[in-house]
């Protein structure tokens, strides 16, 4: 038989005992059998560390690592750094994975000589399970150049979140997640994309996305969200644009659009974001004093100017 690449799965875990053994069973039970599965407790408080023991005392192929509660960007990164295959993939703890996933998405990943597949999607409602055709590539395998994939992103968000997706591991490059975010996938799939040569997307929805109910959230929460998208907003473009200098017009457009938006969403104006408005004052001179004097015109804020106080809201 055939030697298969090693697959490095990692699950953060955090709280989810009412789901994690369904998830757990769908990657025990693939198709393809070359896994590594990592399993990061982040400090759970019911019963979901104990139940990822009971899995590995009947795996071998699964490490578990108990940690001190330290946020979903900490235990993917304490994942990352364990990982040993020529693929990895980090699936969220409450969702779950068609069986033959890993076997069908390693022989795309072959096929098309690619360093990154993502696949399509379900909806798992409380009595229902209902498919998303969420893309904006109807091809039922479609193959991307880096370029090509940086101008899906800004339009469709499955292009953004990274547990639709199989890894070359020799993307990473010290590629990690940042750690105390609302959102942290938004930060991180974009550099590996950046890495990649290749991106093959198929239609084929292997991956089973967990309709939970949201809490309300309160006001500093929701500005905690909304300063880490701007954040994230600004740093991709940065990002993106001193890599590839022909997506500069495209991001810079959708990063205005999205400032305007976003200032309108906000219920008050903080330090925090002054600081983030700190954060990123003279890298691209001119362009992002522009964006954010137009992102300041909603409520009658400052006028920021390039020789005068940095501090845009007070």
């Amino acid at each position: 038989m055939q030697n298969l690449e090693l697959i490095s799965v990692i699950i953060p875990v955090y709280n989810v005992e009412k789901y994690i053994r369904e998830c757990l069973d769908s990657i025990v039970n693939q198709t393809y059998k070359n896994l590594q599965i990592i399993l990061v407790d982040d400090g759970s408080t019911d019963n979901s560390g104990k139940i990822c023991d009971e899995f590995a005392k009947k795996d071998s192929r699964i490490t578990v690592v108990h940690q001190e509660n330290q946020g979903a960007g900490a235990a993917k990164n304490t994942g990352l750094e364990l990982i040993e295959g020529e693929y990895f993939s980090i699936i969220d703890s409450d969702d779950y994975i068609d069986l033959s996933m890993y076997e069908k998405m390693v022989s795309l990943m072959k096929q098309y000589d690619s360093d990154i597949v993502q696949c399509l999607f379900k909806q798992v409602y409380v009595n229902k399970i209902i498919m998303r055709q969420y893309s904006t590539l109807k091809k039922s395998c479609t193959v991307l150049t880096r370029q090509k994939y940086l101008q899906h992103f800004l339009s469709d968000w499955k292009f953004a979140v990274f547990w639709n997706k199989l890894f070359r591991s020799s993307l990473l490059d010290n590629v990690r997640f940042p750690v105390g975010r609302k959102i942290d996938d938004e930060f991180f799939t974009y550099k590996l994309v950046c890495n990649a040569k290749r991106i093959v997307n198929t239609t084929e929805p292997f991956y089973f996305y967990r309709m939970r109910k949201s809490s309300v959230m309160n006001n500093n929460a929701k500005n905690r969200l909304i300063y880490d998208r701007i954040d994230c907003f600004v740093e991709r473009y940065e990002y993106v644009s001193s890599r590839f200098p022909k997506l500069r017009k495209t991001y810079y457009n959708k990063l205005s659009d999205f400032l305007l938006f976003y200032r309108s969403q906000l219920t008050d104006v903080s330090e925090e974001l002054n600081a983030l408005i700190k954060k990123y004052p003279y890298k691209q001179p001119g362009i992002l004093i522009k964006v954010f004097n137009k992102f300041s015109k909603k409520k009658g804020t400052e006028r920021f100017e390039e020789n005068k106080n940095l501090i845009l809201f007070e």
